[in-house]
């Protein structure tokens, strides 16, 4: 299915949301909606959705709620009729949360099918907040999703998304030491919801440290037009394989959505289980954390990168100090070798 937003943990359910991620469209009205009802129904049906009248229908045939999106219509006769009465469209998703609310106006002729097209179409302009995570129903012993991280310091700090780890029992995070994929167990430490973050920390007795990291830490903001390049593990447990995967692109603007300041647009391509994932530049210094994209048919190469001074923020108030990485060496390194060491410090963090 098609997101607006694509949410770089992958999971089966994700907020914000729009028409395009469901299947199905559950219409309840009252009695006196049948006009309504059917130029809804046939609204949504020529975009091409299956609408049932309601969730006992739609039970009927269908097992997987989760695919199902029901329109809400309340609406309440006026002096003149139906026709100049105010119109209440809720859009609420399978886990009965709101998703998207609009009121008409008392002018507003309900009965025809702009007033749907354009709910239709003001419902697929909200940006969810937060990224998609590759979360799914697991059997026991199983993984439910993926994102990534980047290792701050020696003592096993990794940066990464709150929506990764958000509502998990159980972390546990992969890397390289010395030429060989390495498992240890981790837990959050701090997080920043408002922001999507989270610090998590490396608890495993097989753990014994790291060498001094090899990159800067940037705190002061890039220019637009900066080379950039993406770190992370897509699709990780399911189609992509678990290799690092790295992509290119530049700075257009240093605000994100809506003028967001807290965020980078970027055209490096994310996809989902890049949530968490570190953003360099071409001189080995950390920019940010990646959280999201635009859906590939609302618009091209289009991502978003939580800026350094915000993570700095999150790491000032842990309850014990730490040494940032600040180190010039990768600046001199060709890029190949540069990618080498960087990714020596993205972990691919699994949650259940």
């Amino acid at each position: 299915m098609k997101k607006l937003l694509l949410l770089l943990f992958i999971p089966v359910v994700c907020l914000g949301q729009t028409f395009n991620d469901y299947d199905y469209i559950i219409i309840e009205t009252n009695d006196y909606g049948l006009d309504i009802m059917t130029t809804a129904t046939n609204t949504f049906e020529g975009k091409g959705f299956s609408v049932y009248n309601n969730i006992d229908d739609f039970n009927k045939t269908n097992n997987d709620l989760c695919k199902a999106l029901t329109c809400v219509i309340k609406y309440k006769r006026g002096k003149t009729g139906f026709t100049n009465s105010k119109l209440n469209l809720s859009l609420i998703d399978c886990n009965k949360k709101v998703v998207y609310s609009k009121k008409s106006s008392n002018t507003t002729n309900f009965n025809q099918p702009d007033v749907y097209n354009n709910f239709i179409k003001s419902t697929n302009a909200i940006p969810p907040k937060k990224i998609n995570t590759e979360k799914s129903k697991t059997k026991i012993g199983e993984w439910a999703g993926n994102g990534s991280g980047i290792i701050i310091s020696k003592s096993g700090y990794i940066v990464t998304n709150y929506h990764v780890i958000e509502d998990t029992e159980e972390i546990e995070v992969e890397f390289i030491i010395d030429g060989e994929v390495k498992k240890f167990n981790a837990e959050v430490v701090q997080s920043d919801k408002v922001n999507d973050l989270a610090i998590i920390k490396i608890f495993d007795m097989n753990f014994d440290g790291l060498d001094n990291l090899p990159y800067n830490f940037k705190t002061r903001s890039s220019d637009v037009g900066t080379k950039v390049y993406a770190y992370g593990y897509p699709m990780a447990l399911s189609l992509m394989g678990k290799e690092i995967k790295i992509t290119d692109g530049i700075i257009s603007s240093k605000s994100g959505f809506d003028g967001d300041i807290t965020t980078y647009q970027i055209t490096a391509p994310i996809q989902g289980g890049n949530s968490g994932g570190p953003l360099f530049d071409d001189k080995g210094n950390f920019l940010g954390i990646n959280s999201s994209g635009i859906r590939i048919d609302i618009a091209e190469n289009v991502g978003y990168t939580i800026k350094s001074s915000y993570v700095l923020n999150l790491i000032d108030v842990l309850p014990k100090s730490i040494d940032l990485p600040s180190s010039t060496k990768l600046q001199s390194l060709p890029l190949t070798e540069q990618i080498k060491e960087i990714s020596k410090y993205v972990v691919l963090v699994k949650v259940k």
